[in-house]
């Protein structure tokens, strides 16, 4: 019995010795799991807290190297802390650049090199290559900062900073410029501006090319296609052909329409080939479109009264104020959201290669004066007019057919003067170097069947002297077609009409490039009969006005305004500049900027 007691005391101790162990055992792999996962945690913190500094550093770099590679300083120092288990390395054969520009002449190539600064920590890199910073791992690359490219109107420009050096960087590095200076890649004495052919192509080889891919997306409307993870190719289009007019007004900028600064809006349609606009047969053709939506906007809706469109209303996206806004506003066909519009390309490529091509014809003759004899001048040859031309005191001036009138200065019309196009047997062009200004009562108009191409290399005033009649005009007759192409501010003022007669809209169009275009019709109703199409431009509407026939800018701002849109149902299968294909880059500018880096 004794000894029964004694074996049982004995299995009870080993069995607390047992489990003594058995929990210090437990306790030392909980501690150090413990212990490792908090290591790495740690080191995970650690590592993402080091690549978001050496993002900013980076960052840093970019601004230095531009600075040096641009002139502005002959070398900077960076100092990038690298840090232990990180690499930092330069690069000169890291990633190429080639561009392949197309014309009618043939097809110009250059490759370049671009050469990187690196940090590398485990996976992930951190770069900064051709002007922009990079950040790429196995799986995906993304910019951080971006390159100088400035894709703008019908210009690119490329200052491409290239990197020469090899091999690991200490943490302080001498960013210095090379002694070759920067070396001109387009326009080159094989290829000159502005372009006149087909296509200019980039093609990105490196690590980072997907990143380079969203970049050139986001800045250009070029097809960009992923050849593989590290090349794609971007085709930026230098000649297009604009779509068909279909209409009353489009907004094709991605800034919403604030219909607080509408007072009254109006839409209906007709059909010039039927006859001029009748408000008594007007149709419920007019479309409506904004590539974003109807916002409220600064103050609210109070002042609108109604829009009231007699067709459709079509916008890119949701922004339909609901309440008393969906109240003041009639819709006789479809309201339709979540439109996807396919982009307008610019047409300031194509304006300036016209203005270039007639700055580039050789006059018949010069002159600084006309004598107005009678109070007529004729102008019945090739004539460069040195200086301003002012047309005033009821003097007239008339150009005739197959005539090229330059103007090196300023067109002023004003004084109860006018200008006729007698265009009978052939064309006319104009070109005007400085602003073109129609006051008054004062009269521009086109004539005799021909196409009447009038080209303003600055801004367009037409003002009027505040009356609905008998005001400062442009107009064109019923068989003649007047195209008018301006790359500066376009002002129209004070009940100026700009007119198709017949409401024959075709035969009038108004082509503006990237600045802005006011009109303002507080003080005289501005009337606006033909085609105005500016899809790079601004239009900012005050006070009353009516637009017969179609309207197209980038963005609409509306102030107090009270607008009646009168849609040309024959404009519906017609296109800007006539159907043909004209350029949308005709100048490129792309250089090479290169830099030398090394330790200090």
């Amino acid at each position: 019995m004794d000894g029964g007691e004694r074996g049982a005391a004995a299995e009870r101790a080993q069995s607390e010795v047992l489990g003594t162990v058995l929990l210090l055992g437990l306790t030392v792999a909980v501690v150090g799991t413990t212990v490792a996962l908090g290591a790495t945690a740690l080191d995970d913190s650690q590592r993402t807290a080091d690549l978001q500094r050496v993002e900013g550093a980076m960052t840093q770099v970019d601004s230095k190297a531009s600075l040096v590679a641009h002139g502005g300083s002959p070398s900077q120092r960076v100092s990038m802390e690298v840090g232990r288990g990180a690499g930092f390395r330069v690069d000169e054969g890291a990633g190429t650049m080639r561009i392949e520009v197309e014309t009618e002449n043939g097809t110009y190539t250059n490759e370049t090199t671009l050469g990187a600064i690196i940090y590398e920590r485990g996976g992930d890199e951190i770069a900064y290559q051709g002007g922009g910073v990079w950040r790429a791992n196995g799986d995906s690359a993304r910019m951080v900062s971006p390159p100088e490219f400035h894709y703008r109107g019908d210009t690119l420009t490329l200052p491409l900073v290239t990197v020469a050096g090899e091999g690991d960087l200490s943490d302080s590095v001498t960013i210095s410029e090379s002694d070759g200076g920067p070396t001109g890649l387009f326009a080159s004495e094989n290829l000159s501006n502005p372009l006149l052919g087909g296509n200019v192509t980039i093609t990105v080889e490196s690590e980072y090319a997907e990143a380079w891919g969203r970049f050139f997306e986001s800045r250009t409307e070029a097809n960009v296609t992923q050849l593989s993870s590290e090349e794609v190719r971007v085709e930026i289009r230098t000649k297009t052909v604009h779509p068909t007019l279909t209409t009353s007004a489009s907004s094709v900028g991605i800034s919403s329409i604030a219909a607080g600064g509408i007072r009254r809006l109006e839409a209906d349609s007709y059909d010039s080939e039927s006859g001029v606009y009748d408000s008594a047969t007007a149709g419920d053709d007019a479309v409506v479109q904004t590539k974003g939506g109807f916002g409220k906007g600064k103050g609210g809706i109070g002042n609108l009264e109604e829009i009231r469109i007699r067709g459709d209303l079509l916008m890119g996206v949701d922004d339909f104020p609901p309440g008393q806004f969906e109240k003041k506003v009639n819709v006789s066909g479809e309201t339709r959201t979540n439109v996807d519009f396919p982009g307008l390309n610019p047409v300031s490529g194509a304006i300036r290669q016209r203005i270039d091509e007639l700055r580039d014809r050789e006059p018949e003759r010069e002159t600084g004066s006309f004598a107005f004899d009678g109070g007529t001048e004729k102008v019945d040859e090739d004539t460069e007019f040195t200086g301003d031309l002012v047309v005033s005191d009821e003097n007239t001036l008339i150009v005739e057919s197959e005539t090229a009138l330059t103007v090196d200065g300023d067109l002023i019309v004003e004084d109860n003067g006018s200008i006729e196009f007698d265009a009978g047997s052939d064309e006319i062009d104009v070109l005007v170097d400085g602003r073109m200004v129609v006051n008054g009562t004062d009269k521009v108009q086109a004539e005799g069947g021909n196409p009447v191409n009038l080209h303003v290399s600055g801004p367009v005033t037409v003002r009027g002297n505040g009356t609905d009649s008998g005001t400062a005009s442009i107009s064109t007759a019923e068989d003649t077609r007047l195209e008018l192409f301006t790359l500066g501010r376009v002002t129209l003022d004070d009940g100026a009409n700009v007119s198709a007669d017949g409401d024959r809209t075709e035969n009038l169009w108004l082509y503006s490039g990237e600045d802005p275009i006011d009109v303002n019709g507080n003080n005289g109703r501005v009337n606006f009969t033909g085609v105005l199409y500016a899809p790079e431009s601004t239009l900012t509407l005050d006070g009353s006005m009516t637009f017969t026939g179609s309207f197209t800018a980038n963005e609409f701002e509306f102030n107090e305004a009270r607008l009646k849109l009168h849609y040309d149902e024959a404009l519906r299968d017609n296109q800007p500049f006539d159907g043909r294909s004209v350029p949308v880059v005709s100048h490129l500018h792309v250089s090479t900027h290169d830099v030398v880096v090394e330790s200090d």
